[in-house]
């Protein structure tokens, strides 16, 4: 019973397999050369514990956002393209008593928040096939923007608009804030399904160096819809 349901499924297998396999020779047109492209990415990055100093650590929920992105298509293989991802990630931290030689009467204080993030990337794709459906790898660096949310103890000003009020100026307080290099790589498959529209679904390992020997890495998994033009 268990060879006949095995036979079954390979041989089910062995047909999807062939129908993905025409479907790619029928249509080997050239469908990214030189064309642009224009992508939306939404994305899932897995949680994240950080380990620092004196005990002190960070542990980041898993959070969802979406980027967006534009690309060139210098052939049937090679990509460059340029993308923009935010999200706001909320953290716990544990504070870690900030006088040396600790005081071991003073205790860790556990707060939580909220961590916003920027990130800039230059991106280079080398797709292994020309035909419609691919597997790719891809390298990227660019810069990530990074608010705490921890407040600085300084007060500077903001102005907004308000509904009632109109344009309003006043006291904002400070946060920490900083801007780092960032890089990491991908690796995914695309489907094109003519020569306008296309998928992509890929997993990522990401690295921001926030110094101090720090450079902490997170595990993304995004779905990719583009338009090329």
């Amino acid at each position: 019973m268990h060879n006949k349901v095995n036979s079954k499924l390979i041989k089910l297998f062995l047909i999807l397999l062939l129908v993905v396999s025409s479907s790619a020779q029928a249509g080997s047109y050239d469908s990214r050369f030189k064309k642009w492209e224009f992508y939306l990415a939404p994305q899932i990055t897995n949680a994240k514990d950080l380990q620092f100093e004196n005990g002190a650590e960070v542990n980041i929920e898993k959070d969802s956002s979406v980027g967006f992105g534009i690309g060139y298509n210098l052939n049937s293989h090679i990509e460059l393209a340029l993308e923009f991802v935010s999200n706001n990630s909320n953290y716990t931290s544990t504070v870690a008593p900030g006088e040396d030689p600790p005081d071991p009467a003073q205790l860790p204080v556990i707060s939580t928040g909220s961590l916003y993030t920027s990130t800039i990337n230059f991106g280079f794709t080398f797709n292994f096939l020309t035909t419609p459906f691919t597997p790719y790898v891809t390298a990227n660096a660019g810069s990530t923007y990074i608010d705490s949310g921890v407040y600085t103890g300084n007060v500077g000003s903001g102005c907004w608009w308000y509904p009632y009020w109109g344009y309003v100026c006043g006291p904002v307080a400070q946060t920490y804030t900083a801007t780092e290099f960032s890089y990491g790589a991908a690796l995914g498959l695309r489907y094109d399904f003519n020569r306008k529209l296309y998928m992509k679904g890929e997993a990522r390992k990401s690295y921001v160096d926030i110094g101090n020997s720090n450079t902490p890495d997170f595990d993304t998994f995004r779905f990719i819809l583009g338009f090329m033009f």
